[in-house]
């Protein structure tokens, strides 16, 4: 197995439990998790419906995946992205957002589970140092730059996910919507 997919599984776990916490504040609609099958990473059911949520991460960069990855992994040394003058950080986040989107959109093995359950929610973290108000600009710009049309329906919602005040916030990605 590799070293960091129990990292990887943590993550994914943290993510989908930190989303049901926001949704249940949000909506009133409390979700419990029925299980982690992976893909998706989880079916949950409420007392209105059951579904599915999928999570993925934009990252800066490879070398920031790198990063972090390498950090959280016991037993593997760390690889710092190294120091530098970085440029064009929100453009490169917001392509990167885009490529992970389009995968995940169109990954055919997520149509078992919206035969049986509907269309999903697909969750995705944003990380990159710099995240704001501009990656988000530049996400939408990329958005509307790009082509969906090969979108097959997989998901019902797509949210974006990052650290803001020392917690996870979610955001329902709304491509016309200002962050």
């Amino acid at each position: 197995m590799n070293k960091r997919r129990p990292i990887q599984e943590k993550h994914e776990q943290f993510l989908v439990d930190e989303f049901i916490r926001w949704w249940a504040l949000r909506t009133a609609e409390q979700f419990h998790v029925l299980s982690r099958p992976n893909p998706p990473e989880a079916i949950v059911r409420s007392k209105r419906r059951t579904t599915w949520i999928e999570v993925t991460d934009a990252f800066f960069s490879t070398k920031w995946a790198e990063d972090l990855y390498s950090h959280a992994t016991p037993g593997e040394q760390h690889k710092p992205m190294e120091p530098g003058l970085y440029m064009g950080m929100d453009e490169q986040t917001a392509a990167n957002f885009i490529k992970g989107l389009k995968r995940k959109l169109t990954k055919k093995s997520y149509a078992d589970a919206c035969d049986e359950h509907g269309p999903g929610m697909l969750l995705v973290g944003i990380q990159s140092p710099w995240f704001g108000g501009g990656t988000c600009e530049m996400m939408e710009a990329a958005c509307r730059k790009t082509e969906w049309t090969s979108n097959p329906g997989y998901f019902s919602h797509v949210f974006i996910s990052f650290r803001s005040n020392n917690r996870q916030a979610f955001q329902q990605w709304d491509w016309g919507r200002k962050c």
